[in-house]
């Protein structure tokens, strides 16, 4: 259990060895010859810089927290072992230490530091760091989200309606009434198509952003779903979709959208369950329940096809 004292000393703590761990990534951006290793599949990328981020992070909050437990990408793999975040027992760390790897070795510039903190099953930190793109995305419960200091919300269906309505009259010179967000016209998705390289996934990934792009203003790959997540909570895309994931590549993002007055939920249309992070991320619950129909549609499609 943690009090809010704790909490804060947490969070201010983590804060900093983040912008520590900074310097490590920039410095990988500049380095041609990094030593990439395949941790399993072809596209499951670690290289040193990983292990140096993560390394830091766990030392120094164990430093402070020493009771604290840890669910984080590269110690999971290098023990085969995954810590639970279950609703009680010891704070737990849960950490990705560069989302995006196969970007962050091909150098394009859309990775993140992940980190986030659960006390008795609830997400109580979230941070996600672009050292290259100088975003710092912050949440702590109860308190709001922020990019670089600035209170950021999610776009909820009325902004967007608005903006689009806006940029009509302007072109055309009259009024449109724009569809509302339940359609999805006037919302940008995150979709990963390259989660498709694993088969059981593919032909329903496929399809389902062929029904998406039908509707949508447009989809958008970033190759980092936690810096996708963070986009949805500053309101610069307005859904995303995921499955077979891990707890450390959603956790800080889904607290960063929910404390943006956004929502996340699983991708059956249940609680999100941070061990389970097949999700649903949307601006506004209308927005949500949309792509969730959409999904159901196609996986009873495709499953009536067989």
């Amino acid at each position: 259990m943690c009090d809010d004292g704790e909490i804060k000393k947490a969070f201010e703590v983590v804060l900093e060895l983040v912008k520590q761990c900074n310097d490590i990534v920039l410095e990988g951006y500049r380095t041609a010859s990094k030593r990439v290793e395949v941790k399993g599949k072809h596209w499951d990328l670690v290289t040193e810089y990983d292990q140096r981020v993560e390394d830091v992070l766990i030392a120094g909050i164990r430093a402070h927290f020493p009771h604290h437990k840890f669910c984080a990408e590269e110690l999971a793999s290098a023990t085969g072992e995954q810590v639970t975040v279950g609703e009680a027992g010891a704070p737990t760390w849960i950490i990705d230490p560069i989302d995006g790897t196969v970007n962050f070795v091909r150098g394009i510039q859309f990775t993140c530091i992940s980190v986030a903190l659960a006390v008795d099953g609830e997400l109580k930190i979230g941070i996600i760091s672009n050292p290259a793109g100088n975003e710092l995305y912050t949440a702590v419960k109860g308190q709001g989200a922020f990019r670089n200091g600035v209170r950021i919300k999610t776009r909820n269906s009325e902004q967007v309606r608005r903006s689009i309505r806006q940029r009509y009259m302007v072109r055309n010179g009259v009024r449109i009434k724009t569809r509302n967000s339940e359609q999805l016209k006037d919302a940008l998705i995150g979709h990963e198509f390259s989660i498709g390289s694993y088969e059981p996934i593919r032909e329903a990934l496929f399809e389902r952003g062929k029904r998406f792009i039908i509707e949508c203003l447009g989809l958008r790959a970033f190759g980092s779903a936690a810096l996708s997540l963070a986009y949805i909570a500053s309101g610069q895309i307005d859904a995303y979709s995921i499955q077979f994931l891990k707890p450390w590549d959603i956790a800080a993002g889904a607290l960063l959208i929910m404390e943006a007055g956004g929502t996340v939920q699983s991708i059956t249309g249940g609680k999100y369950d941070i061990m389970k992070p097949d999700i649903i991320a949307a601006c506004s619950e209308a927005l949500g329940q949309r792509v969730l129909q959409i999904i159901r549609e196609v996986d009873n499609d495709l499953q009536a096809s067989k």
